[in-house]
Order: structure tokens, then sequence, then C-alpha cells
């Protein structure tokens, strides 16, 4: 098979002239081809239909053909309509479970059957379905080529009855039967829905080893099905704030999406700007310096000392004297005269992981489709569609599956519920440098003092950065540098679901309250200090 795809970022608008990158058929033809004597969604022309379904969105027939994705992450309550039937088979489609491997013939689940005519719209709540094995799944359209009949029949359980089926062909397409390589015979072309949410078009030819290539012979939508990998957490490659990401649908092809947008800079121990340094700027008032995201008068004016292990340097603060003139790698922080990874050694409460040198929540700024939960920076189907294993049970609130015993939750400020238990949120945590863990959080050490870096600048808890500032640390859901805590995920703030795949927020996700009061504690503390003056 030799295709490819224009990219999406072309105008949808296009003509339907043949494009310069469209998707072509073993043998070279461009498809799906197009009649364009016809007017409405019956035979021979998919852009009437797509034109019909999507209203005053524009789907182009050529330029947005794609032969992915070949596994979908299903909700628990899929709409399958049929649109058009140009073959001559009285084609059947369905859906499987996906596994890794050939579907078995008893897990090939037919549903709109070959008796179902244009028009006809039929609802599956997967949730009740016992064939249903809870990850992403596969579609398949069997066609009575080769045998008598004109009808593929499915018993209601799965399975097809013997003598009705002459083909299946599906959207894993190594397993089409007519599949030899790269240049085998294309039998499905996937279409991403502008207007119905969560939705695609499966166009199929239904004849082994080739056809008339116009991909109406059986043409429907699915409701209620994403990507496989939409709503995994991801790096976009900016820097910043900007780095992390949500993978998502577009156009048939998973793109990492930011989930926060570029700010002005201020002093938050955070990289607005995403230009690579942290905190950077005249961001205080006069006489004050930006120090572990908080304004605070600078040392050496008479004001306060530093404390006797610092050093006060020329920008005011204070650093440790071991990182004094040592330059780290951008992404790196000066730890005790040594450069590292500003997440290295760094294991969060329960609930958050470590980016930028900070613990954070990873759901913060991430919005999920309705029936769709974050979980550790993923969205992920809710409990209760999906269902909890062993040992866990479904928390009506959340949505999220947790340990027996823990729902309702029960537990207090900066506890989490472990094996049926109120445990401390802080129980094997391990926060950033200058940091430790109170309530759930990790918040200045006011024992510690501050610490420095390169270039005088610091990230959230004083570990000093050099270079760009931009993590060190991988975005992986539950892997952020340092990872979820003893206790696992917790349970993660959502911010309002809706609308169509996994969305970002323009929302920063700010400082808890009991930092803003320990940066206060430590400034009265540098006040009161007797320390004599750098």
């Amino acid at each position: 098979m030799q295709w490819s795809r224009v990219a999406s970022a072309l105008p949808l608008l296009l003509s339907l002239s043949l494009p310069a990158q469209a998707l072509q058929q073993s043998g070279g033809a461009t498809i799906p081809i197009l009649d364009s004597s016809v007017t409405t969604c019956s035979d021979k022309n998919v852009q009437v239909c797509l034109n019909a379904e999507e209203g005053g969105n524009t789907i182009n027939a050529l330029s947005a053909a794609a032969t992915t994705p070949e596994t979908f992450n299903p909700s628990c309550g899929l709409t399958f309509r049929v649109l058009a039937r140009g073959a001559g088979y009285n084609n059947t489609f369905g859906w499987y479970n996906v596994t890794g491997a050939k579907p078995a013939d008893s897990d090939l689940h037919g549903f709109l059957l070959c008796s179902d005519a244009p028009g006809t719209t039929k609802a599956l709540n997967l949730k009740n379905d016992p064939a249903y094995k809870g990850g992403q799944i596969g579609f398949f359209m069997a066609t009575p080529q080769g045998v008598s009949g004109n009808c593929p029949q499915f018993n209601p359980g799965g399975g097809s009855v013997p003598g009705t089926v002459g083909h299946v062909y599906y959207s894993e397409k190594s397993y089409n039967p007519d599949n030899t390589g790269p240049n085998s015979f294309i039998h499905l072309i996937l279409y991403d829905s502008v207007t119905h949410p969560n939705s695609f078009y499966f166009a199929w030819e239904d004849t082994l080893n080739g056809g008339d290539n116009d991909f109406d012979d059986l043409l429907t939508r699915v409701e209620g099905i994403t990507c496989s990998g939409g709503g995994a957490a991801c790096d976009t490659g900016l820097l910043g704030k900007c780095k992390d990401g949500t993978m998502q649908c577009k156009n048939g092809s998973l793109v990492c999406e930011q989930n926060q947008p570029s700010t002005a800079e201020s002093c938050n121990a955070r990289d607005d700007d995403c230009n690579g340094a942290v905190d950077d700027g005249d961001l205080c008032p006069p006489d004050t310096v930006c120090d572990r995201g908080t304004c605070v008068p600078k040392c050496g004016t008479g004001e306060f000392a530093c404390p006797a292990h610092l050093k006060c340097n020329v920008g005011g603060l204070c650093v440790d004297p071991a990182c004094e003139g040592v330059s780290c790698n951008p992404g790196e922080v000066c730890v005790a005269g040594k450069c590292s990874a500003p997440c290295d050694g760094v294991v969060c409460p329960a609930g958050q992981v470590c980016r930028e040198g900070s613990c954070v929540d990873p759901c913060v700024g991430l919005s999920c489709d309705s029936g769709y939960v974050c979980v550790q920076g993923v969205c992920t189907l809710d409990c209760d569609c999906k269902g909890c294993s062993s040992g866990q049970t479904c928390d009506p609130t959340s949505k999220k599956c947790v340990d027996n015993g823990c729902s309702p939750n029960p537990c207090g400020a900066g506890q989490v519920c472990a094996l049926g238990a109120c445990v401390d949120a802080c129980a094997g945590a391990k926060c950033p440098t200058n940091m430790t863990c109170q309530a759930g959080d990790c918040v200045p050490d006011l024992d510690a003092g501050a610490g420095g870096g390169s270039g005088g600048l610091n990230f959230d808890g004083a570990i000093g950065v050099g270079g760009n500032g931009a993590s060190g640390g991988s975005s992986d859901a539950g892997a952020s540098g340092g990872g979820g805590g003893a206790f696992g995920p917790g349970a993660p703030k959502d911010p309002a679901a809706g609308g169509c795949g996994c969305r970002t927020s323009r929302e920063d996700s700010g400082h808890n309250g009991l930092l803003l009061l320990g940066l206060v504690a430590l400034g009265a503390l540098r006040r009161r200090s007797a320390t004599p003056q750098c």
C-alpha cells in the first residue's frame, strides 16, 4: 500500500481536484473515486454523504482520507448509523476486542446487520455487554462473497453462523485475508468527524483483492469512540509549563496538544512564558527579588542576612556557596555544587508528580470528555463504564476506582485512602531540595533556608536552575520525574468535563495556601536572623 496524507494544517475547504498527497490504492488509483454526477448519499460519492452528515463543516473526502486509527477507545454508550449501501452484497458491520492478535471468530460481534437499511441507527451499551473485556476495540465488515446466500449472520453472543460469511475485513488491516504487505489492497477509509464529537466514519470496499474503489459498499458512522492513545500525557517539545501535553485525535491521527498556553511571566516559580527560564525578568517591587515564587527583600541591603550556610549572591539571593560559578546545562539545576535534572530523586506526595522541579497535580489544566476521568494526567473511561479490578470499588463521586473501604473517602486534608485506611499523603515522599512535605504538599523547609544556582534563578523549593530551566523528568502519566508517592494516584482534582476530545484549560494551577504561609514565615525568619550580613 503506497499512500500519504495531506498535512492537517491545510484548510478544510479544498477543491475536489486531485490533492498533491491523496490516499492511493494498491496500483496507484487515488481513493475514494467520486462520481460528480451523484447528488444524494446513495452510491458512488462518499463526499456527498460527508457533506450531508457534517452540515456546515467540510471534510474533504480525498485529502482527509486515512487508514488510521486502527483501534479505538470506546465510551460505554456507542451509536451506530448506516449511511449508505452501494454494494451488490448485503454486508454486516460489527466490533471486536483488541488483544494484539487476530480476533477469534467467537469474538466477532455483528451489530449493523445485513438487513439494516440506510438511516438505521442502533445504540450499544458496552458496560452491560458481557462480551466487552474493558479495553480497546476494533471494527470489522463481513461479506457473503464466495458463499451461498447474501447475508452474513452472527450469533447474539458473538461468532458467525456457519456458511453465511465469505470474508471478513478488519480495521486492523494486517488481519485482512488479502493482506500481503505494504502494497495490499485497502478495504477501509476512515474520517474523523468535525460535527459529531468522538465520532468516525467507516467507508468500506468489500471485494477480495479489488473493487471499484468508491468505498461506499458500506458507509457507517460510529459515535462514542476516540483514537487509541488519546488522553495520554505527552511532551510537546516546548519549554516551561508549555512542555506538558495530552495526546488528542486530529484528522484520524494522534497529536500532542499542550495543556496550558504561554502567559506573561510572574513570580511563581514557573516558566510562564515558556522561554526556558523560571521567574526571569524584573517581576518584583524595588529592593525585592523573586525567590521560590514570591517577592522577598534582597539580602545585602540591610534588611536581613542569609542563613550561615548560604551566601548572598550579586542578584540578592541566598545561595549555596558550592553552586556559585557553576554553569548547568539547559534543564538542569545546581544542588550542593552538582548539576542534575530538577526532578532527580524526587518522590512526590500521593496524587502528585514532579514537573519542572515542583510536585504538581497532573490533572490540573486537563479536561476530559463526558464518561472519562483524569487519572495521573491521563483521560480514561470512568469506573461506571470500565468497572474496577479485584480489591477496588467505583467511587460514585469521583467515578474513579478506589481500594475497598475507601468510598466514600473519609480521609481528612493531607491524607489519602489506601487499602481501606487513611494514611499520610506524605508517607514515602521526598520533596525537591529545601522543601518538606506537610499536609500532602511539598512546602518550603524553613530550617533549610534558600538554595541557589547558576544564574540566580530558582525553581519552586529554591533549586537553582541553569540554562533553559526545562523539566528534566519524563512527562509520562504517573512517572514524571518522581512519580505518584507511596500509595499510587490518590484522587487528583478534575476540572469540569464536556466537549470534544480531551482538551486543555487556560487556568494555571497556582500554589497551595500552605505554600504562601510558608513563604511569609520564611521572610519573617530572615528578618529575625542575627547572622552578619553578606
